[in-house]
């Protein structure tokens, strides 16, 4: 199977083109709980503000994937002959499966990603472990962050058979400037994506992009929801 992805940038964008001096990060985020861009995904219940980024897959999900890898080449050998291609299938098929349980396992028990604004910089990490996140995402300072966008993600799955399956998901995200590439200052393709905030409707990717753009740069929230 194979996925690719297709970024829809250009919408409900604010960038740093209009950033102002709105005072500190606790100044801010009381501004925004008066707005009708609050989210109870934000908390600040110290100095600084925090929300999950990506929630964890359920174990359930993992140890499906690894029972089907198990049971796979049991249900193949009763079915069919042994003979070099199911043999082969019988090694592939649960190797896929398998490698797969493995990896949500492995996020599951990372747990969350949360992302945290402190009054200079972002904070990405796991709740439960410190693996899994870039070193240069740990401390991103604030005048590294290039631009937040709000925006559709499509995705295609393509199936052995030919078959192409089309999803289309609401994200949030937070493009940071890439040190391999001056230019990223000024182009967003060149930026680095620090991280994706999913969200179920395009109403609250929106709500959450202004958010941040008030949080994280300043920019004064817009003056009603589109």
């Amino acid at each position: 199977m194979s996925v690719y992805f297709h970024l829809m940038s250009g919408v409900s964008v604010w960038d740093t083109g209009t950033k102002e001096d709105i005072g500190t990060l606790r100044q801010r985020f009381k501004t925004l709980e008066r707005s009708t861009y609050a989210n109870p995904r934000m908390t600040m219940p110290d100095d600084s503000v925090g929300m999950v980024a990506e929630r964890a897959p359920p174990l359930l999900g993992g140890i499906i994937f690894i029972a089907v890898g198990i049971l796979v080449p049991f249900f193949i050998a009763s079915q069919e002959p042994l003979d070099g291609p199911v043999l082969i299938l019988m090694i592939l098929v649960p190797l896929a499966f398998c490698s797969v349980g493995i990896f949500v396992l492995s996020r599951h028990l990372r747990g969350d990603k949360w992302l945290f604004i402190h009054q200079t910089h972002l904070e990405l990490r796991h709740e439960k472990s410190d693996k899994g996140i870039p070193e240069a995402f740990k401390h991103i300072p604030l005048s590294d962050v290039v631009k937040i966008l709000s925006h559709k993600r499509i995705s295609e799955s393509t199936d052995e058979d030919g078959s192409t399956q089309i999803s289309v998901s609401h994200v949030t995200s937070i493009l940071v400037y890439n040190p391999d590439d001056p230019e990223s200052k000024k182009n967003q393709e060149l930026c680095l994506c620090a991280t994706d905030i999913g969200s179920p409707t395009r109403d609250e990717s929106d709500a959450i992009s202004a958010a941040l753009n008030l949080l994280i740069l300043g920019t004064p929230l817009p003056s009603s929801a589109e």
